[in-house]
């Protein structure tokens, strides 16, 4: 055995590693990118769910865009009006921003007890599946189909499925981030402002009559709400009542006389804890 051979390899990688650890070192301090200290102070007051609503990949990547101006103060929805109040005294800029509090919406009600039952699929796992294999059990292919991808995607926990197979929005805890609009394939989750309001809770494109025979509380385009709105608030588009806010008065004769109970008569969240 030559161990000059061997000792001669072992000063040389002892050398090699001494030298390529002095210019990792050289170049950490050539190369530091000093971090604004802004950014930082944004990151402890955003609510560090990562959702994405701001149009960010993440509450990091909003915090150096509006470090850097180039994000609105009021882009973060999760944290609302707090999070803007906050900030805005970090920012330098003044509290006249505000923020519109939007929250989802499940504009289905057929559940199982409402909704005719077609045939008893089996094999999926998520609204996804079910959707894109056919494998949903209802006669409606416009509703809700029970599998809760909504549930499993909201980071805030503000929405549970119900006994009856529905998602349930918490309205105290929903930030209008969007993701569960996203997440449900057939559309029937949506987002509004947190403002009184009337709304169709269906979602079934099909005429009446299909509808009719296919859930209890299915809008069957009976065309009453339009006839009896007194404000002409009201259109028909797809088969489905479009309520024109701006001149709905929410006097609620429509909702009173609607059959089948599809319409209603939302209360907005300020509204519900007075």
């Amino acid at each position: 055995m030559n161990w000059t051979i061997i000792l001669s390899s072992v000063v040389i990688l002892l050398v090699l590693g001494l030298l390529f650890g002095w210019m990792l070192g050289v170049f950490s301090k050539v190369f530091y990118v000093k971090e604004n200290p802004l950014v930082e102070k944004i990151k402890d007051v955003l609510p560090q769910a990562n959702c994405g609503a701001c149009g960010f990949s993440g509450c990091s990547s909003f915090a150096e865009a509006l470090a850097n101006g180039d994000a609105p103060i009021n882009g973060c929805v999760a944290g609302g009006q707090d999070t803007i109040d906050t900030l805005a005294p970090i920012l330098g800029i003044s509290q006249g921003s505000t923020q519109t509090r939007y929250v989802a919406v499940v504009l289905c009600k057929g559940g199982q007890e409402e909704a005719l039952i077609n045939a008893d699929a089996k094999g999926a796992s998520s609204c996804m599946m079910a959707h894109y294999l056919r494998l949903d059990d209802k006669v409606c292919h416009f509703g809700c189909l029970g599998f809760g991808d909504c549930v499993k995607s909201c980071p805030f926990g503000a929405l549970t499925m119900g006994n009856n197979d529905l998602p349930i929005v918490n309205m105290s805890l929903c930030t209008g981030c969007g993701i569960c609009v996203e997440k449900c394939p057939r559309d029937i989750i949506k987002l509004f402002s947190d403002t009184k309001r009337v709304l169709c809770l269906c979602s079934n494109r099909d005429t009446g009559s299909y509808v009719r025979k296919a859930c209890k509380v299915g809008c069957i385009s009976c065309g009453l709400c339009v006839k009896k709105c007194p404000e002409k608030a009201i259109v028909f588009k797809n088969n489905l009542p479009l309520i024109d806010i701006e001149k709905c008065t929410l006097c609620g004769i429509c909702v009173t006389i609607c059959p089948v109970h599809s319409l209603t008569l939302r209360q907005a969240l300020t509204e519900k804890n007075e």
